[in-house]
């Protein structure tokens, strides 16, 4: 029984150190990739009930580090935009742009966006015209 009980608690510390010691996440992965692009970048946010939109823009003399953190912390962004359809405002703000899509549920399927998506699960983004991206991709491509 000691040797069952000394095991467990070894994995139980190793996985606790590997969660909180700052492992790299998809999270990581497209705000860095959404900073590196471009100057403007929209955070769906969903909430219980209802959601917001985060738009965050590139301030002067920012580098893409600086404007990474920032979004990466979700520190207050530029303007909010709260609505009961974060999908739909989403989508209606990415139709007819170039974009990176970047989303947990497929739910953003911009009109005439060109660009590309990852998303984690499926829905609506699978069939809107978009490049699909693996998570493997989006770390290939940070080279």
């Amino acid at each position: 029984m000691y040797r069952h009980s000394a095991g467990l608690g070894r994995v139980g510390r190793d996985l606790f150190r590997y969660y909180t010691t700052g492992r790299t996440t998809l999270w990581d992965l497209s705000v860095w990739h959404a900073a590196a692009r471009t100057d403007e970048v929209v955070v769906v946010r969903r909430m219980p009930w209802t959601g917001e939109l985060w738009h965050y823009t590139r301030e002067e003399g920012e580098t893409d580090v600086a404007f990474a953190a920032r979004i990466r912390a979700l520190e207050p962004p530029q303007w909010r935009r709260p609505t009961e359809d974060p999908e739909g405002l989403a989508a209606g703000a990415a139709a007819e742009k170039h974009v990176l899509l970047a989303l947990v549920h497929g739910g953003v399927a911009p009109e005439g966006a060109s660009g590309s998506v990852y998303r984690l699960l499926p829905g609506p983004a699978d069939g809107c015209g978009l490049t699909p991206l693996t998570a493997g991709d989006l770390v290939a491509a940070l080279g």
